[in-house]
């Protein structure tokens, strides 16, 4: 029976987990990140040190050799390294604004080239304007740099001793081309950027090394085990949620996204609106509509009133949704898809004297979903109807949540049986690479298990969604 690690490098939080053929999930570890003291950067080598630590405990526990090793992590980071495999600064991840003056050079250099050719426009996530930003501000780094990766890039070099990424995370950097699945020579010798300092581009079911003698030591998988490079964790978490053309993944984590997918070439109607990149099966795009401050929302507004997330929840939960409760709109971190604007600009509105603490809690709830649910709409509208919604995260997990985002999508609400996507996704792609599956789909037939929820779309919630968007408007 065909067994699985998958390791999936989060920004907060880094997951092992194992699977077998089914997608049942039998072990779960997990080790928090600090990010306190440095939000938008992370030392790249605690990665390592931290899934090495995980995948010890892992093998110390069980009995069972892994067939492979899968990867998937966050996306967009900077992470330059240099030949002796260290890094040269610490990583500086995709929340980072630092290299917004880049940004805004590609956009009035190239226009409307970006989202033709590469699937977006620039924004100060994406790894090519922060490559810009070290050249320009950091050239001692850049010049030392051998290699950019990403982070599970990073886990695979250490691994395997190769450098390798594959086709989502290429494409989240805004340097490879969606057609040819390829860097652009062209783009980078334009920009001045040596196109031998990014790394070979492996389709996502690939073998990319084995674990080495010394990967082996500092984490107990046998020497010899193949390394799968996998995918950016917004690939890796369609493939785990099920989304396909029928499906779309609705996440409500620090941020919100909703995920979706298409045929090739479909992203160009998309271009602009959404984040279109590439999918780790090659015979689909992905595409992406997110809310940057999301979950984070309610974090906030709970620090501001002194309770935990628990009572927060709690609280939201206790008012059911109503035409008389404030309107919120979730932007005190940017407006994300499909605004593209990045600046906050968050606000309350409709606020009376009666308003509770509760209602407020409701109608941060509803305001973090009605960005996701203008993407949904705006993706239907240009690639086809999708009747089918999985609630991932925060949508999955809290009642207040879930209940809220039924009554606001109008799509048929699925619950996952796995709620980890990423590492189920990871795990996907490697036993496909294995030669279990042909391919990804027939993969997801099997290893993706879901119910459906018991939660309709209501009269109420769709008075609401237009107040904001009428009020957005207006903005």
């Amino acid at each position: 029976m065909p067994r699985i690690l998958s390791i999936d490098i989060g920004t907060s939080r880094i997951k092992v987990a194992a699977f077998d053929e089914a997608g049942r999930m039998d072990t779960l570890l997990s080790r928090r990140l600090n990010r306190a003291a440095a939000p938008d950067t992370q030392n790249a080598a605690e990665w390592f040190d931290a899934a090495g630590a995980l995948l010890r405990e892992h093998t110390e526990k069980s009995e069972k050799t892994p067939d492979a090793v899968a990867l998937t992590g966050n996306m967009h980071a900077l992470l330059g390294v240099s030949s002796d495999s260290r890094p040269v600064a610490p990583a500086t991840l995709w929340s980072s604004n630092i290299a917004q003056t880049e940004s805004d050079e590609l956009n009035a250099r190239y226009g409307t080239l970006l989202p033709e050719r590469f699937g977006n426009a620039s924004i100060p996530v994406f790894t090519l304007p922060k490559i810009l930003h070290m050249k320009r501000h950091a050239p001692e780094r850049y010049a030392k740099t051998c290699r950019f990766l990403q982070s599970k890039d990073y886990i695979a070099l250490c691994l395997t001793g190769n450098f390798a990424t594959d086709p989502s995370d290429a494409s989240g950097t805004l340097a490879m081309e969606l057609e040819t699945r390829q860097w652009s020579n062209s783009l980078l010798g334009d920009l001045g950027i040596d196109s031998a300092k990014m790394p070979q581009i492996l389709p996502s079911c690939s073998i990319c090394g084995t674990v080495t003698a010394a990967a082996s030591a500092a984490t107990g998988i046998p020497r010899g085990t193949p390394v799968v490079i996998g995918a950016g964790d917004l690939a890796s978490a369609a493939l785990g949620s099920g989304v396909n053309d029928t499906t779309l993944s609705l996440t409500l984590g620090t941020a919100g996204q909703l995920l979706g997918t298409g045929k090739p070439g479909t992203g160009k109607k998309l271009a602009g609106k959404l984040f279109v990149f590439a999918h780790a099966d090659p015979e689909k795009e992905l595409y992406l509509g997110s809310v940057p401050s999301g979950g984070f929302s309610f974090e906030w507004l709970a620090n501001l009133h002194n309770i935990s997330m628990d009572e927060f929840f709690r609280l939201a939960q206790s008012v059911p949704l109503s035409e008389e409760q404030p309107l919120f709109l979730p932007y005190i971190l940017g407006r994300g898809a499909p605004s593209m604007d990045y600046a906050p600009n968050g606000a309350w509105l409709h606020m009376k004297a009666s308003h509770t603490l509760p209602d407020f809690c409701r109608a941060a709830v509803f305001g973090a979903l009605c960005p996701l649910r203008q993407c949904a709409d705006l993706l239907e509208d240009l690639a086809g109807k999708r009747p089918n919604l999985t609630l991932q995260a925060l949508a999955c997990r809290e009642a207040a949540v879930r209940e809220t985002a039924g009554a606001l999508f109008r799509q048929r609400k699925l619950l996952p049986a796995n709620s980890e996507a990423s590492l189920l996704g990871a795990a996907m792609i490697a036993m496909t690479a294995l030669g279990v599956y042909p391919d990804l789909e027939t993969a997801a037939r099997t290893m993706v298990r879901s119910t459906t929820a018991e939660a309709k779309h209501t009269d109420c919630a769709e008075r609401l969604f237009r107040r904001f968007l009428q009020q957005e408007a207006i903005s």
